[in-house]
């Protein structure tokens, strides 16, 4: 009897298992704005799909076909989904450091979380890990979201400072917040390549100084142009009180943030892919999207784009230092006209995001 009713539980777990498998798997296409219950499935899927390959070893250890065929397609009509995931080239030569080509070049980016400052005071360890950064990858171009500087000679002057330890003789900031007249907040682009033009696109409003604007900068690579966008997407941005008050009602709850944080977010996608797709110059797009790889964020901006990660990486390339070790949320794509050598995950604590990595080239046409 109880054999009967164990085989039972795991059949009609597995039957639910399925069914949330390929939900987490294909509802991430739909766009959230209009069904926003879309937004939460792919949260699943990493646990899922790891879950659906156990019950295939299950069903072929008890010799059941029918329920191991049913789980073998199930897996499989997953398995573009798994690959934007996590990334398989374990034996791959990563090259990173050692720049073969005279026309490759490196990029990184950084959500700095406001270059370690808290509440007004700039933690020390968090700042000194930014910097560290910085200096161990050495890019050609820096990409830096939530970032923060102050023209105060007695306060972090971070722009010279980054400047100088880089070597960077080009930069541009968006400034979309200024507090108490010496407090700059917004996105920053450092390169050693000559910056053609720069300008900020309006995208949202964002009370946290990134988030405003997507940053749009053509640079001048060993003789050609490349377009970058450096961006910072809307985060749901949770305070305490916001777990208090899950089902307040009125639009005050913590589910009520998180869809409308869904509506914004997809909104600039969309308004992302359309500015790629109107780029005249080989495009690259970096930043803090946000949003996991199985969501419909990810999927309207890499459409046509190659994740530096999943060209060269192996794994889950978390960088998010908190939460979930399957988070990551910090990407660099690039179009096809450009070859990806080699990327790398920062894991540097106590920094919040780890920065990314890439070294890169333009195609010989």
């Amino acid at each position: 009897m109880l054999r009967i009713v164990s085989r039972r539980l795991l059949l009609w777990t597995n039957i639910c298992l399925v069914i949330g498998l390929l939900l987490s798997a294909w509802l991430p296409y739909l766009n959230p704005a209009r069904f926003w219950i879309t937004g939460f499935s792919g949260f699943f899927f990493p646990i899922l799909f790891p879950v659906g390959i156990l019950f295939i070893i299950c069903w072929g250890w008890f010799k059941k076909r029918k329920y191991l065929l049913i789980n073998i397609i199930a897996v499989a009509c997953c398995i573009p989904t798994a690959l934007s995931t996590w990334g398989i080239h374990i034996f791959r030569n990563n090259i990173l450091s050692k720049v073969k080509d005279l026309r490759q070049f490196t990029l990184m980016t950084y959500n700095t979380s406001s270059m370690g400052l808290v509440r007004y005071v700039t933690d020390k360890d968090k700042e000194a890990a930014i910097y560290q950064a910085i200096e161990a990858g050495s890019p050609a171009i820096l990409c830096m979201q939530e970032f923060y500087s102050n023209d105060n000679p007695e306060k972090e002057q971070h722009i010279q400072r980054i400047k100088s330890v880089g070597r960077y003789p080009y930069h541009y900031f968006t400034c979309d917040k200024t507090h108490w007249e010496s407090w700059y907040y917004g996105i920053a682009l450092f390169s050693r390549f000559p910056i053609a033009a720069a300008t900020a696109i309006r995208c949202g409003e964002s009370q946290f100084g990134s988030g405003s604007t997507f940053l749009q900068a053509d640079l001048v690579v060993h003789g050609d142009t490349v377009r970058v966008f450096s961006v910072q997407l809307t985060s749901y941005m949770f305070r305490g009180e916001d777990y208090e008050h899950m089902k307040a009602p009125k639009g005050t709850g913590l589910i009520y943030k998180m869809r409308r944080t869904f509506e914004r977010r997809s909104a600039q996608a969309l308004q992302l892919a359309s500015l790629v797709a109107e780029s005249p110059y080989p495009t690259i797009v970096c930043g803090d999207f946000n949003d996991t790889p199985v969501s419909f964020t990810y999927k309207t901006i890499s459409n046509n784009m190659q994740d530096v990660f999943l060209e060269t990486g192996a794994g889950w390339g978390r960088t998010l230092s908190y939460l979930s070790p399957s988070l990551r949320i910090d990407y660099i794509l690039a179009q096809p006209s450009i070859d990806v050598h080699g990327s790398k995950v920062f894991e540097i604590k106590p920094s919040e995001h780890f920065p990314v990595m890439a070294c890169l080239s333009l195609k010989k046409n």
